[in-house]
């Protein structure tokens, strides 16, 4: 009797998940590391600054935009090529396998996703091959080229070995870009999260076990802060690799027993034929050196910038410890604030590319477009929200991570810059989707050129507020050129009324009604014994009021134009 049921030796049918839930649950988890490795990197910050100083911090990161420098020539576009290829893959792979499947295919084989498992190792192939080639390029050249630049752009001998053992760790960087690109394809983000985070954990263990044991090894706190990088890319590098093979051998799995049905069912699977093959490989290659080119080209500029800044600050007559320290303070403690919370939308930014570009590759432009619109504005209101607080608190916020006025009076200065550097996140996110990710970088490049002359023109005349004017101006114009171009890819209608003005005025509200609240319980005598603890409050009776304001003003209308 049973012979005439079928259906029941077939599995039960899985739930089916959409785009979005999936897109939101991944988001979340990536949401969640990144916030987690942020606050402990905030804390290892904190630890840093209290062993180098401020001045320490600012040379440690002149350092680092030299290393910055080297690594973009090791992995740039890379990890963007291999996500875009395998995306645009996966895309298509849904769209052929559709009309293929009949009633005598109805036990769920094959998936749409088998079929795209040859392109994907071949992708992977090519991307690796590139970040090897790259990475050790990038390693002979900063590690012959450490001494120059030590004595003469960084004016500092003992930057040279730090130089040097830096360039050690390239290759595993390039290749590290490669998986994380895998990964973030897969919508498996979480897991270059995890690998992130385990690295950035051992890399904080090294660096204090050294810092700890300075004295009786006698090597620099520089040097125990290089020695912990060079661990966790190491350690990154080889977790990065466990997890990709884990994954590739049950995609592979899969891929033949999908291949037997086949057989099996009487339909012919052939291997990836020679013409593709090359097809993927020039893809990848096609994608990843025009953004290689401009990103070295920008990082140079980048790099010769920070170079600029402490020598144009000291040129103000603040003295060169005094620029160092000025320099610190900016880029090692505010700017790590302004961004901490921009982990949520690093998190969704990384995640959009491969959903914009499987929308692309389908041809289905009003999701494209749909998701821009509920990109940009959630990510307006949260960035509006996120400045207010940071002019609101700017005292407390100093006082309580690092002990310092300065830091405070920077964040005031820098707190409404936060909406256009956290809107420039997403607007390269959809533009890198679209396939337009040489005019992002482009843009990127005018940017840098530009922040050059500002600081050159700037710097020795007005000091440190001439470092403040060229953040909002480099910001500035650079979103305004990417938002530009997405508007015009997408022809969308930037609604400044619903998107700008609205917010604005719900955390001006939300958060003058938090003060006065905070003072009204004050005056009658309740206080709170910690300072985090008053930060915390004011922060989530702003949150709610701020909610609340938006709701009431219909920021988010249950129907937006592309809806219809």
């Amino acid at each position: 009797m049973i012979q005439n049921f079928p259906h029941l030796h077939s599995p039960m049918p899985k739930p089916r998940t959409t785009r979005r839930s999936r897109f939101l649950w991944n988001a979340c988890l990536l949401t969640l590391a990144s916030f987690g490795m942020r606050g402990v990197g905030m804390i290892f910050n904190i630890y840093l600054t209290a062993h180098l100083g401020a001045a320490g911090l600012g040379r440690f990161s002149l350092i680092m935009s030299v290393y910055g420098f080297a690594v973009t020539l090791a992995s740039a576009g890379i990890g963007l090529a291999v996500t875009r290829v395998i995306s645009e893959a996966e895309g298509t792979a849904e769209e052929t396998a559709a009309p293929k499947t009949d009633h005598k295919q109805k036990n769920g084989i094959p998936s749409t996703t088998d079929t795209a498992y040859p392109k994907i190792r071949r992708a992977m192939r090519t991307g690796m091959e590139y970040s090897f080639l790259l990475g050790i390029t990038a390693t002979i050249l900063l590690f012959f080229l450490s001494g120059p630049i030590g004595r003469q752009c960084l004016h500092d001998e003992q930057s040279i070995p730090a130089l040097r053992i830096l360039s050690v760790t390239l290759i595993p960087v390039s290749l590290s870009v490669t998986y994380n690109g895998y990964f973030v394809a897969r919508r498996r983000a979480v897991l270059g999260a995890v690998v992130n985070a385990f690295g950035q954990l051992v890399r904080i263990f090294v660096t204090v076990f050294l810092l700890r044991m300075h004295s009786s090894i006698a090597i620099s706190p520089e040097l125990a802060l290089v020695f912990g990088c060079v661990m966790s890319e190491f350690v990154g590098l080889s977790v990065s690799v466990s997890l990709y093979l884990s994954d590739m051998q049950k995609r592979k799995a899969h891929y033949r027993d999908t291949a037997a049905h086949l057989t099996l069912s009487g339909t012919e699977t052939l291997p990836l034929s020679r013409e593709t093959s090359r097809g993927i490989s020039r893809n990848v290659i096609r994608i990843a050196i025009p953004i290689a080119v401009t990103a070295c080209i920008r990082a140079g500029l980048q790099t010769l910038l920070h170079l600029l800044i402490p020598a144009g600050l000291g040129k103000s007559g603040i003295g060169a410890d005094a620029a160092l320290a000025a320099y610190g303070t900016i880029h090692g403690m505010v700017l790590p604030v302004l961004l901490f919370p921009s982990a949520i939308l690093q998190s969704a930014a990384s995640l959009l590319i491969p959903e914009i570009a499987e929308f692309r590759a389908k041809g289905d432009k009003k999701s494209a477009i749909r998701w821009a619109v509920h990109g940009l504005q959630i990510t307006l209101c949260f960035a509006v929200f996120i400045s207010g607080i940071m002019l609101y608190c700017s005292d407390a916020i100093g006082l309580l991570f690092y002990d310092s006025p300065e830091a405070g009076q920077y964040l005031r200065l820098l707190g409404a810059i936060v909406p256009v550097m956290y809107l420039d996140t997403i607007v390269d996110a959809f533009l890198k989707g679209l396939d337009e990710q040489v005019a992002s970088m482009r843009y990127n490049i005018f940017d840098a050129a530009f922040c050059v002359v500002l600081a050159y023109v700037l710097l020795p005349v007005f000091g440190v507020s001439g470092y403040v004017m060229l953040l909002y101006a480099s910001e500035i114009f650079n979103l305004s050129l990417s938002l530009n171009k997405l508007l015009s890819v997408t022809g969308l209608h930037f609604n400044v009324m619903q998107w700008v003005a609205a917010p604005t005025l719900a955390v001006i509200g939300a958060s003058t009604f938090a003060l006065w609240l905070m003072r009204a319980v004050n005056g009658i005598g309740i206080t709170f014994r910690f300072a985090w603890v008053t930060l915390l409050v004011h922060i989530l009776i702003s949150g709610i009021f701020y909610g609340v304001i938006l709701h009431l003003l219909s920021v988010f209308p249950k129907k937006t134009q592309t809806d219809t």
